[in-house]
């Protein structure tokens, strides 16, 4: 039995969507629906998720509906396959006593099968900010991913995922105060994030859980404030990009106080053609 080699959908919806599915399999030439033995079948060694919770009543409504969705598989020998993603629903039809479970079949590497599933994994729809700020950072780290990257395999917008990135600056002390908290909103630990140091997160936690901040408290809060003027001759005007999430940054200064976008945009071009012009 051959499979067809495929790489991942360049734009794919959340997992529990059917296109996704489709899209996959039309890449893999095999039908929804392919019928395996649960005794061929073998966990993922690598799997992202370590807690796969409770599957009872998951099992429960494979009794009475079956597998309504097929897992991945690969085959790594004859009439042995891995999981490539669904080991919760592997899991729980064995728990259902079911001998064989709808699944297709994909012709993968090592790092493409762990790419795969980190993937599905992140695109569910339970995860904490804190796990999917750290599923993107491996994408990022492991995988190469830039961030517009992220945000066509995901779906999700790049702001989103610069944005949800910049959580994984959050240390683990803090993170433990924002639990104990209650504070899980996504937009509440990007706040946290972008706070000067761990003493100022520390500050804006406290005061966020005692009610003495909203979330458009934060947002004035921890926005870059603007340069104070100073008498005296005016100061050059500096453009500048820090992100933590990139390997450099960029400071223009400029020979007058006022510059506008316009300005700045031809600044770059010429910038970029005097490089690019360079032998």
């Amino acid at each position: 039995m051959t499979t067809m080699k495929r790489g991942l959908p360049e734009r794919s919806s959340m997992r529990h969507d059917s296109h996704y599915v489709e899209e996959l399999t039309r890449r893999s030439g095999r039908h929804i629906g392919s019928m395996i033995p649960t005794s061929m079948i073998e966990a993922n060694p690598d799997q992202p998720r370590s807690n796969l919770g409770n599957i009872e009543e998951l099992a429960a409504s494979i009794r009475e509906k079956g597998v309504l969705e097929p897992i991945l598989v690969r085959q790594v020998d004859d009439n042995r396959y891995q999981i490539i993603s669904g080991e919760r629903r592997f899991r729980a039809a064995t728990m259902a006593g079911l001998d064989e479970i709808p699944a297709i079949e994909l012709d993968v590497d090592d790092k493409e099968q762990v790419e795969i599933a980190l993937i599905e994994n992140i695109q569910r729809k339970d995860l904490t900010p804190f796990e999917e700020a750290e599923g993107f950072l491996v994408l990022q780290q492991k995988f190469g991913y830039t961030h517009e990257k992220i945000s066509q395999v995901i779906g999700k917008s790049r702001t989103t995922i610069t944005e949800t990135l910049l959580i994984n600056d959050i240390p683990d002390r803090i993170r433990l105060m924002c639990r104990q908290a209650g504070i899980s909103n996504k937009s509440v630990l990007v706040q946290v994030a972008r706070a000067a140091s761990e003493e100022a997160m520390e500050k804006v936690v406290r005061a966020f859980a005692a009610g003495e901040l909203s979330r458009d408290d934060l947002r004035r809060k921890t926005a870059a404030k603007p340069e104070q003027k100073k008498a005296g001759r005016p100061r050059n005007f500096v453009w500048s990009v820090k992100d933590k999430q990139l390997p450099f940054s960029v400071n223009l200064s400029f020979k007058k106080a006022s510059v506008d976008k316009k300005e700045i945009i031809a600044a770059l071009r010429e910038l970029l053609h005097r490089v690019e012009s360079e032998k």
